[in-house]
């Protein structure tokens, strides 16, 4: 028995003494860092683009959010118009008149008009 653990340990020790550390080649490591150069880079550009496009895609939802908000008020003047439109001559003149004395300041032949300057 001892005589076989002899044999194997020798076989052990002479197959120890037979493997050999491969060393690669300085060129096959700078190809390797070369990779790895490649591959970071890589990856910081397609962490950069994402960050633009997520950039870019909350800008064009604020852009859709402000043109949404803007159709509203169209929408409201149209309908404004469309009233308008449909007013009998007496009510055209008031509404004329109207628009006159608080957009446009105007007043009638006559009038005064008194301003509080206290602001109450």
């Amino acid at each position: 028995m001892e005589e076989k653990n002899k044999s194997v340990k020798n076989r052990d020790q002479s197959s120890q003494r037979n493997i050999k550390e491969v060393k690669l080649p300085k060129a096959k490591k700078k190809k390797y860092i070369l990779l790895y150069i490649a591959i970071f880079g890589f990856v910081l550009y397609a962490v950069i683009t994402l960050v633009n496009q997520f950039i870019e895609i909350s800008d064009k939802k604020q852009q859709l959010e402000d043109l949404k908000g803007k159709i509203v008020v169209q929408e409201i003047k149209n309908d404004q118009i469309n009233e308008v439109k449909n007013y009998s001559d007496k009510e055209l003149a008031q509404y004329i008149e109207q628009i006159a004395r608080e957009d446009l300041d105007y007043i009638k032949d006559g009038e005064r008009v008194f301003v509080n300057i206290a602001g109450e």
